[in-house]
């Protein structure tokens, strides 16, 4: 079980970043947090493509020198800088996310771990119209 688990997380890592590193040539990035999945992040960005995160960013243990709290990683050049959001926490998921969103440029943020996107107001119409369909037809039959 811990394999797939690490497989499905290292898997994660390569959907979201392999492009951007591989073909838009981007390689500076800060970790956030620094728990299991920023741990993971910071071995997978060295050991697939030998770059060392500039930082990692924490909410509860920060030393201030490699591991900053928010206000510290602000007053670093964050130019050219992506800050991997690594946490899957589910207690903590919301406001984890909220700190790095009201800190940083949006563009500079990638979440490996997003919750899954609802569905837009297309597939929404297609279900509709598909359970439509399948009642006229029970209809149909019921009353023919």
């Amino acid at each position: 079980m811990p394999d797939l688990f690490i497989r499905t997380i290292i898997q994660k890592f390569d959907a979201h970043l392999r492009h951007i590193i591989k073909d838009e040539g981007k390689n500076k990035f800060v970790i956030y947090t620094n728990g299991m999945g920023g741990k993971l992040a910071r071995e997978y960005l060295k050991t697939e493509f030998g770059i060392i995160p500039e930082y990692t960013i924490d909410n509860k243990r920060y030393n201030g020198i490699d591991i900053l709290n928010i206000e510290q990683a602000q007053k670093r050049n964050n130019k050219n800088v992506y800050f991997l959001v690594c946490s899957w926490h589910p207690d903590y998921y919301d406001e984890i996310r909220r700190v790095i969103y009201e800190a940083f440029p949006n563009e500079q943020i990638i979440d490996i771990f997003p919750r899954a996107a609802l569905p837009g107001k297309k597939e929404i119409c297609a279900v509709l119209h598909h359970v439509d369909s399948y009642i006229r037809d029970l209809e149909d039959k019921s009353c023919g």
